[in-house]
């Protein structure tokens, strides 16, 4: 038997197409408000697959999903990957009867039919482009960005979302600190808060003139300055352990408070300093302690070190022999997968921008030169620090140095 569209269908109705009794595909609706688009297939008319179409392995099968789609199409038979594989350019379906004379024409009208309800495929355009892909909204979207962005928020995808504690059970709670390798550290100015609370300038004046600069005094910043900046923006400024009810139980987690809040408490990010001209302290890649507020030393290979501060150099066209300090941010990934479902990472970037907002703030604060970095290279931090990709690695970068002296 093969699946024919008979008008809209329940919410959470599934429709196959079948060949000689064997299923081909099937359309599974992943959300409630799922309609099913125009599906009409026209001889002689050419079809093409959306650029926002994507294959994948999931639960022992091949799935056909797109971020433009309230569907997911199960591929259960090779010869329906097959024809997703032709769509990729405009076929008609006689076209693809010619490819694929294993598929009856019934079959293969029929899946096409299914491609385009589903929202994967439509009508290809006069230069072979899927026609839905070309409205001014969708052309400024790239698939990765709106991929992102339709799995980190409700409504096109079947998945739990929010605090499910996906892994209870399967794997410890996360530690709320880090490791630290038993180097000798270096220990950073301590500053007495009670006298910033005094000195600071107010807060809509820290706030009106927070702005991203990029030129330097010709004196660098100094170790005392550092140490003052990451103990306002990043120490560990409380510690606890908590029982927590979840839909699986109670858990005990722990967590350790910054001075900048976090999604659901995880303080998943660490700092790592690159520095290359800072008075009083040696060029080098140091990992940030937190906890202890002090510097580890890292033994990055020379290139790698270079490759961090060149990276930044060109990212914010601040040449690469004037940059004093590189901050890093890096995220231990499974403070926020363990807990949350669906929007771990889209939380984690929040928490960069609460944590560049918070770097912004106390630098105009200090009076000294603050600039975020639009982009990093994850790869090369990874292999510099020697932390695991998976794991940890670099989410954000920011960019500190001395501000010119003003008159």
């Amino acid at each position: 038997m093969v699946w024919s569209w008979e008008g809209a269908i329940p919410d959470d109705a599934r429709k196959s197409v079948s060949m000689d009794g064997v299923r081909l595909a099937t359309l599974v609706p992943v959300a409630a408000t799922f309609e099913p688009a125009p599906c009409g297939v026209a001889g002689g008319c050419a079809y093409a697959l959306s650029r926002f179409a994507y294959v994948r392995a999931d639960g022992g099968e091949m799935v056909l999903e797109s971020p433009l789609a309230r569907a997911r199409i199960a591929l259960h038979d090779w010869r329906a990957t097959a024809i997703v594989h032709l769509l990729a350019g405009p076929q008609r379906v006689e076209d693809i009867r010619a490819r694929m004379p294993s598929v009856s024409e019934e079959a293969t009208r029929a899946l096409v039919a299914l491609f385009l309800a589903a929202r994967m495929a439509s009508e290809a355009t006069a230069v072979g482009r899927c026609a839905a892909d070309e409205s001014v909204a969708l052309r400024s979207w790239e698939f990765h960005d709106l991929l992102f962005h339709a799995r980190s928020r409700g409504g096109r995808h079947g998945h739990p979302v929010g605090g499910t504690y996906r892994f209870l059970g399967d794997l410890d709670p996360p530690p709320a600190l880090a490791p630290i390798a038993a180097t000798r550290p270096v220990e950073l100015w301590r500053p007495d808060l009670r006298r910033l609370e005094a000195a600071d300038p107010p807060f809509a004046c820290v706030q009106e003139a927070r702005r991203s600069i990029r030129v330097y005094d010709e004196r660098p910043l100094t170790a005392r300055q550092l140490g003052e900046f990451l103990y306002r923006v990043g120490r560990v400024a409380d510690y606890w352990e908590d029982e927590l009810p979840t839909p699986r139980g109670s858990v005990r987690i722990a967590s350790a408070a910054r001075p900048y809040p976090t999604g659901g408490g995880s303080y998943e990010l660490d700092l790592y300093v690159s520095v290359n001209r800072c008075d009083g302290l040696d060029a080098g890649l140091y990992r940030y302690d937190a906890e202890r507020h002090s510097l580890q030393s890292l033994a990055a290979a020379p290139e790698d070190f270079d490759g961090l501060l060149s990276d930044a150099s060109l990212a914010t066209r601040i040449p690469r022999a004037q940059l004093q300090v590189l901050i890093v941010i890096a995220a231990r990934f499974q403070r926020v997968t363990w807990k949350y479902g669906s929007i771990a990472y889209s939380l984690i970037l929040k928490d960069v921008g609460v944590l560049y907002q918070t770097m912004y703030l106390v630098a105009t604060a200090m009076r000294l030169a603050p600039c975020a970095v639009g982009c990093g290279n994850a790869d090369l931090f990874a292999r510099a620090t020697g932390v695991d990709y998976y794991a940890e690695t670099s989410v954000g970068e920011f960019l500190l140095g001395s501000k010119e002296t003003e008159g």
